[in-house]
């Protein structure tokens, strides 16, 4: 049974299929409210020395519209939405497209530094959107845990992540640093998606094993739809921690580069955390900040918000 506020909260994301879009000459079905992503230059090229990308579309996002157009509100969308079949999402041919697309736009923008969260969607998007970049070779890749997405079901949730980084995603780029994922025992943290969730969830941890923590995490997200495991404060926290990481970067890298730009590669949550700075925020998709931004899947945003040349 849903609550009202699962129920309002379905209602309020309800989206049906009857827009036809051109992407790079193929055509795609998308819900009647798609929106396209702004490419525009002057909005891109601005003083910005920040600009935030959310991945491309993905095969969960595809799916997640299709039950709303097929099904509508019900049981099928929790049971969607908590899928393991659907843990951390690749992209979708359309999202792929997506990334093609704003690859020409990419291209033109001189990059210093791109930080990428650690799921699939995202290296996928930064793997599409560069890999042709004339810069490509110079620019330095950081996979940062800390720009990951608000945990609400097992598609911010990996399986084999170390697995995965070895055969596939350290060969999406040159010059890849994943020291942030790196544990004290020399293994990648596997449970990254983890940190900084409620209280009565992630005391339960200690000690356990990942297939035990998956299934905490995922009886918390059903039990508490749509609130998620994890806290908004504590993504707050984190996104106000990445913040600190670039400034120190930027404040301590070569002057030659000062015109350069440093490319985050995330998720719409933490995105509208990062913009709308969500502090003490607790109830989701409740009471948004007037400041709270949405983007596209692959739309670029740029961070004129913050002065990254003073501490927080």
């Amino acid at each position: 049974m849903f609550s009202k506020a699962s129920l309002h909260f379905l209602k309020r994301t309800a989206r049906r299929f009857s827009k036809l879009v051109s992407v790079n000459g193929k055509k795609y079905k998308v819900p009647s409210n798609f929106k396209e992503p702004a490419y525009d230059m002057n909005h891109i090229q601005n003083d910005s020395k920040v600009l935030l990308l959310r991945h491309g579309n993905t095969l969960f996002n595809l799916t997640y519209d299709k039950i709303f157009h097929d099904k509508g509100y019900g049981q099928e969308i929790l049971d969607f939405w908590h899928d393991d079949n659907y843990r951390d999402s690749p992209l979708s041919e359309f999202g792929i497209e997506q990334c093609k697309y704003a690859s020409q736009f990419a291209d033109k923008l001189d990059i210093d530094m791109v930080l990428i969260s650690p799921l699939r969607r995202t290296l996928q998007t930064a793997h599409y959107v560069l890999r042709n970049h004339p810069q490509k070779e110079e620019i330095k890749y950081v996979i940062h845990p800390g720009i990951r997405e608000h945990v609400y079901g097992y598609c911010e949730m990996t399986r084999n992540w170390e697995k995965k980084y070895n055969e596939e995603y350290k060969h999406m780029f040159p010059n890849l640093d994943a020291s942030l994922m790196l544990k004290e025992d020399g293994h990648y943290d596997e449970l990254f998606y983890s940190k900084n969730f409620q209280p009565e969830v992630s005391e339960k941890f200690s000690g356990m094993s990942k297939k035990t923590i998956d299934h905490i995490i995922m009886e918390a997200a059903r039990d508490n739809f749509p609130r998620a495991a994890e806290s908004y404060e504590s993504t707050c926290d984190r996104t106000l921690g990445v913040k600190e990481y670039v400034r120190n970067y930027l404040k301590n890298r070569n002057p030659e580069n000062d015109h350069k730009k440093i490319l985050l590669v995330t998720h719409c949550v933490t995105l509208r955390v990062w913009m709308g700075d969500w502090s003490g925020m607790s109830k989701p998709y409740q009471d948004f900040p007037k400041n709270s931004y949405w983007v596209s899947n692959c739309e670029f945003f740029p961070d004129t918000q913050y002065n990254y040349s003073s501490s927080l």
